[in-house]
């Protein structure tokens, strides 16, 4: 019906079907969320940006509806954060894909990418090397982009996509001066006061975390593709393809199987735990049989 795509529609569209739904920000989004929830009867929708989410999310508080909602992390995990109901889930880092960057998963899928049978290690000191990188040259840049993000008419600062700052046309290293740039364009737009309190929060989060759980999500996917074909090319000596929708769903089953940090075991637990509850109270009928 016409009515669900409206914000408040959204929010009644549970009525709809058989099973609960499981709101994520994006269609690639499902990719990472499926192998958990998959023996589970439930489904899931991208909901489509901040207003969509508002409204499920308010239509959570005001009547408790049977379903789910997972937003990402973004700066938010920079401070602690109350959950509005207990059908929201805020990941812990930026987006789901900064929990694509870890060394187990991606050595394993890279090694079938490859085609090697060997049981050996082709990104481990790539992923290390790069993470320094990332940290000394996009340190300041994401400072600004938090100030930024907090400021009433937000100035650009980080790209979406890795090939506006990339030094070279397939490595996974940023260009010093591109970024340069960018930080000339909106320093000055920002308070000082501002940019200091974000880099304290910044470096505090940074004495216990890593630079890729924080960086823009669809940057840390950009750059890990291409660590990761160059990794699978030089191992097969042949060239490679991949888009970032490909390696999503290449690494979207075994990073749930091959990970074992604290944050991807807490996620894994709270979306299962929290999709079986809502199974349990769904109402036998639903509105359109």
């Amino acid at each position: 019906m016409s009515f669900t795509r409206t914000p408040g529609g959204l929010a009644e569209k549970w009525r709809f079907h058989q099973v609960p739904t499981i709101w994520v920000e994006g269609p690639t989004d499902i990719f990472f969320y499926e192998p958990i929830t998959e023996k589970i009867p439930c489904r899931m929708e991208a909901f489509h940006g901040s207003e969509n989410a508002k409204a499920l999310i308010q239509a959570l508080v005001d009547h408790d509806y049977p379903y789910l909602v997972i937003l990402d992390g973004d700066y938010r995990i920079l401070k602690r954060t109350t959950v509005p109901h207990r059908c929201v889930i805020i990941l812990p880092r930026y987006s789901f894909e900064n929990f694509l960057w870890e060394h187990e998963p991606i050595n394993r899928a890279c090694l079938r990418h490859a085609q090697c049978g060997e049981n050996k290690d082709l990104v481990a000191a790539e992923m290390e090397r790069v993470e320094e990188h990332l940290r000394k040259e996009l340190l300041h840049a994401v400072a600004l982009d938090i100030a930024a993000r907090r400021s009433p008419a937000p100035p650009r600062v980080l790209p979406d996509a890795i090939e506006q700052i990339a030094l070279t046309k397939t490595g996974p290293d940023v260009d010093p001066a591109k970024v340069a740039t960018l930080v000339a364009a909106v320093e000055a737009q920002l308070d000082p006061v501002q940019v200091k309190a974000a880099e304290a929060e910044l470096m505090r989060f940074l004495e216990k975390r890593c630079i890729t759980h924080i960086l823009n999500g669809h940057l840390i996917l950009g750059i890990l593709r291409r660590l990761f074909i160059r990794a699978a090319e030089k191992e097969s000596g042949t060239k490679s393809s991949l888009s970032n929708d490909a390696l999503t769903q290449i690494l979207a089953d075994i990073i749930w199987r091959r990970c074992q940090s604290d944050d991807h075991k807490r996620l894994k637990h709270t979306v299962r735990t929290s999709a079986l509850k809502l199974v349990k109270m769904y109402p036998a009928k639903t509105l359109v049989e």
